[in-house]
């Protein structure tokens, strides 16, 4: 009985403690304004965390890519350039000034492409024009620093002055950083397929020839001479790459001619029904039409596509109408996700080549038809001879004619037009 006793006083004593601390404990806790936070536990429990919105709940952000090309038509350098770009003091040639006025458009663009038609076989081999160029390497810092990344050197001047100096022309690209097709120092780099990635969309870059003006070269893998077997093989070993646009860059048509002969549509049909999807021609000297086609690829998906069949002059002392007038082509391309990418936009801004300046002298300069046109009166008439404004107007009043199918009026001059825009919208 006694023991019993005691545990029954043990028992009791350790009930009244238990019960002392929980009173003292929810006492402290009203004191303290409650027990701790979820906050507070998660300091004290790194395992703890808030959950307020789980990823799998969002629907991931599309990723949009986009890339802008600008293209001109051909890049030439005739002896009344050379003369006017040679400076007797140093002995050096200075070319910067023909692309200043430029400039501004093509740093607005991802990647700058043209037709470079000449050579760079170095001045010890004497400088000349047609129908043999040869151009001091000097015209490339023009080039490069007008803010060209890419040029054709398919054409019927690439070999000019010999296989040497198309080797040489190679050299002298790749030393400036500028991406170059359409000739080659080997059998290997000739069947390689050249694809540039821009902004994430990849684009397969081939070009092409009529001829070289009847000139030899010492390998047939120097120059693509164009060939419908050439095309359709090169296309297709390009679509193994999985590009999101094959270009074609071809240099063919008839010199002068305003309007596409049979001929070169019918090479067009051939390159897309082989699988290019932009087609950029050039040879003519003057502007000819372009187009956007409905292509139908490979899966039976269809797509837009686009041709101009000459880009005409760029620069060069063709001074005469209308091979004085061109334009820069710009090209918009959007791609979401993994979907197949679209040409968003396709625009031009009409451009003309300065000869003479308003004080007479001899000056080359790529201008932009708009900005002449729309100086105010004093700058103008201190800028561009009076005959050269009536060109402008005419210059103006004929691109847009071929390419807005309407003459706009100057009073609706714009800097850049639109061709053609996804939707319409």
């Amino acid at each position: 009985m006694k023991y019993n006793r005691i545990f029954w006083v043990l028992i009791c004593v350790v009930l009244c403690f238990s019960l002392t601390v929980f009173a003292l404990d929810m006492y402290a806790s009203r004191e303290t304004g409650g027990s701790k936070s979820t906050a507070e536990t998660a300091e004290e429990d790194s395992s703890a965390y808030y959950v307020t919105e789980t990823e799998t709940d969002k629907e991931p952000e599309p990723i949009v890519r986009t890339a802008r090309i600008a293209v001109t038509g051909d890049i030439m350098v005739h002896s009344y350039q050379y003369k006017e770009a040679y400076d007797p003091e140093t002995g050096k040639y200075d070319f910067n000034h023909n692309f200043s006025d430029v400039k501004k458009y093509f740093d607005k663009a991802d990647y700058v492409m043209g037709n470079l038609e000449t050579v760079f076989g170095g001045e010890e081999i004497g400088i000349s024009d047609y129908p043999n160029f040869n151009t001091p390497d000097s015209f490339l810092d023009a080039v490069k620093n007008a803010g060209f990344d890419y040029v054709t050197t398919a054409n019927n001047h690439c070999v000019d002055r010999g296989t040497d100096s198309l080797l040489r022309t190679i050299k002298k690209l790749d030393e400036y950083g500028i991406d170059h097709t359409g000739t080659y120092t080997s059998q290997r780099w000739r069947d390689g397929v050249f694809i540039k990635d821009i902004n994430g969309i990849k684009f397969a870059i081939l070009s092409y020839t009529y001829g070289t003006n009847g000139m030899p070269f010492d390998e047939d893998y120097n120059v693509n001479i164009l060939s419908e077997e050439l095309v359709r093989n090169d296309i297709a070993r390009a679509k193994s790459y999985s590009p999101d646009f094959i270009v074609v860059l071809p240099h063919m048509g008839n010199e002068y001619e305003e309007y596409v002969n049979d001929t070169f549509k019918n090479w067009v049909n051939i390159m897309f029904d082989a699988g290019a999807d932009i087609i950029l021609a050039s040879h003519p000297h003057v502007l000819q039409p372009m187009e956007m086609r409905t292509l139908t690829k490979d899966d039976g998906t269809q797509r837009t596509g686009f041709v101009i069949y000459s880009l005409g002059n760029f620069i060069s002392s063709q001074t005469t109408p209308p091979r004085n007038a061109g334009l820069i082509l710009n090209l918009s391309f959007e791609k979401t996700d993994d979907n197949m990418a679209e040409i968003t936009e396709v625009s031009y801004i009409p451009v003309w080549t300065q000869f003479v300046n308003a004080q007479g002298r001899t000056r080359f300069v790529v201008r932009s038809v708009y900005e002449m046109l729309t100086l105010p009166e004093d700058q103008l008439n201190a800028t561009v001879r009076p005959q050269d404004v009536n060109r402008l107007k005419d210059i103006h009043r004929e691109t847009t004619g071929i390419y807005s199918q309407t003459e706009i009026p100057l009073e609706n001059i714009q800097d850049e037009y639109i061709f053609y825009k996804k939707d319409g919208n």
